[in-house]
């Protein structure tokens, strides 16, 4: 398939994509994802190294398809709203922490998650009983550590479930069967939905990426049945529901796109305890795609993704533009991506004092 010429007039990586829809209709998107070093104090300066999309994502653990995703591949051909996403640890803000509260905002979303150092589900003259939380110094926020997982305690394997909410997580019990031994307990909980017993079925409470193969963002993929195997192969099903492209935790897949200059504040999520920035209010950059016979099309881009890693204090943005192309591939002859607001940004090394006067929001 042919990649047409891009005429990249911004300070970030830009990309053209071509993908289907659900009907199997050749479309073109065009992303740009800027990259932002995080400095100290709350600073925020365009990264000398501005990353590639992602086109295959990255697992918690590295090559283990079975855990969740850390990033997820960014070959969405458009999202409905803004995904917000954070990467990060829980940080104990003195030794002996065995239990904290984290918080996460941006613009008018909100999300708060309670974390528990270990502990375990034992058995108690007959009734499971959770064991006093260990202390801990940071807690991984990914999905490993929420409510969730497996119930093998069967010797039946057909009989094996899985919560299907989070299937790499912790602390689920089956309806059949008895588990044998400690059981893990997650680490992390809504505050407002504490788990209250072995059978109770909390939501998996993160801030990370929901894998597509988990509910209910599967539920919105529709229904691939042999109906859809004779009828629609390889189209997406009959009934497949825009909003599974986004990708976000529960209260995290904003009521529509961010305008990208909404205030981020955290609370236990880094090493400082409280932070606070400004994202950096760049406006969407503007796409310009010719097409052979045809006049240029000027396809609006969204801003869809925003990234907060704060194990790398790295902010990543990203805005999509996407079309349909009226007869295919070959006839996008060149794509053309501009944002003056971006080039006049600060460039940050990392070490450079200058750079750290880029873009900053006082702690609310």
């Amino acid at each position: 398939m042919p990649h047409p010429q891009i005429e990249n007039h911004t300070a970030f990586f830009a990309d053209a994509l071509h993908l289907v829809d659900e009907q199997f209709a050749p479309r073109l998107t065009v992303a740009t994802k800027a990259t932002f070093d995080i400095l100290p104090g709350g600073f925020l300066a365009r990264a000398a190294d501005q990353r590639p999309l992602d086109l295959v994502g990255q697992f918690q653990e590295p090559g283990a398809e079975s855990s969740s995703y850390r990033y997820e591949p960014e070959v969405a051909p458009f999202k409905l709203a803004t995904d917000v996403v954070l990467v990060g640890h829980a940080h104990a803000p003195s030794p002996g922490t065995t239990r904290m509260d984290v918080g996460l905002r941006v613009g008018p979303l909100m999300r708060s998650l309670r974390v528990y150092g270990d502990r375990v589900w034992v058995r108690t003259l007959g009734s499971a009983v959770l064991t006093r939380p260990l202390p801990f110094e940071r807690i991984p926020l990914c999905y490993e550590r929420a409510f969730g997982g497996w119930d093998k305690g069967s010797a039946d394997p057909q009989q094996w479930t899985c919560e299907p909410r989070n299937p790499v997580g912790r602390g689920f019990h089956g309806r059949r069967g008895r588990r044998r031994g400690p059981v893990l307990a997650p680490n992390l909980e809504y505050i407002e939905h504490p788990i209250r017993s072995p059978n109770h079925r909390p939501a998996p409470a993160c801030f990370g990426f929901v894998s597509p193969h988990w509910q209910p963002r599967q539920k919105l993929a529709g229904t691939h049945d042999a109906r859809w195997r004779t009828h629609r192969f390889p189209r997406l099903a009959a009934n497949f529901d825009r909003r599974h492209h986004n990708a976000a935790s529960a209260g995290l897949v904003a009521p529509g796109y961010l305008r990208g200059d909404e205030h981020v504040v955290t609370l236990g999520l880094s090493p400082e305890g409280h932070l606070g920035f400004a994202l950096p209010g760049v406006p969407p950059p503007l796409v310009r795609v010719s097409l052979c016979k045809q006049l240029d099309h000027q396809p609006r881009s969204a801003l869809d993704t925003i990234i907060i890693d704060l194990d790398d204090r790295r902010l990543t943005m990203i805005w999509r533009a996407s079309m349909l192309l009226p007869n295919g591939a070959h006839d996008v002859r060149a794509v053309e991506v501009t944002s003056p607001a971006s080039l006049a940004l600060p460039r940050s090394d990392r070490s450079n004092p200058a750079t750290r006067g880029a873009n900053t929001c006082p702690s609310p």
